[in-house]
This record gives C-alpha cells, sequence and structure tokens, in this order.
C-alpha cells in the first residue's frame, strides 16, 4: 500500500479533472468575450462622404505621423471604416494626402 501514489481526483491535480473553472462553470459552454451589461456604441456615420476627392474631410482621420485612426476612434463602423481607408490609400496614391506627417 506504501507504493502506491495517492491521486487527487485526476489529471489535473487537486480541482477534481476540471479545468480552473475557466469554463464559466458550464458543463463544456465556453463563456463569452463580449460584456452583455456594456453600454452599447451608438454607430457613427461620415458627414461627409467618404471619397479621396474629399481632402479637407479625410485628413482629419489621419494621425500626426500619417496613420489612420482605429475604428474605436473613429467610431465608424467595419463597412464605412474600410470606406474610409480605401479613400485615404487612393488619396495617397493619387498624391492629394501625404504618406507621412499632417498636410
Amino acid at each position: 500500500m506504501s507504493n502506491m501514489i495517492q491521486s487527487n481526483g485526476g489529471p489535473g491535480g487537486r480541482d477534481g479533472g476540471r479545468d480552473g473553472g475557466r469554463d464559466g462553470g458550464r458543463d463544456g459552454a465556453r463563456r463569452s468575450k463580449f460584456g452583455r451589461f456594456g453600454a452599447r456604441r451608438r454607430e457613427v456615420l461620415p458627414e461627409e462622404p467618404l471619397e479621396y476627392k474629399n481632402v479637407a474631410y479625410l485628413s482629419k482621420f489621419v494621425s500626426a505621423n500619417g496613420r489612420i485612426q482605429s475604428r474605436k476612434r473613429t467610431g465608424f463602423s467595419g463597412q464605412n471604416q474600410r470606406k474610409l481607408a480605401e479613400a485615404i490609400k487612393h488619396a495617397r496614391l493619387i498624391g492629394l494626402l501625404p504618406f507621412v506627417g499632417r498636410m
């Protein structure tokens, strides 16, 4: 009997084989990454059309070192953020916006 190794429930150690409660306490169900109780953010619509010709409006969304602001900063939906990025890139290629720095 002294040769036997005493086990505490399973391969995980003392917790009885559970994975440390990382699954939210439910059997096999995974916890959501997104909060249920947070205030929903309002979708911000562009004030002007997101076109490459509208340089003054597009330059508002370019940082001082030339980077396009994130969706979190602009508040745009994913679709409008993609339109914004495409318009800025198009304006840069044509030469209306600089690649680095502000106008």
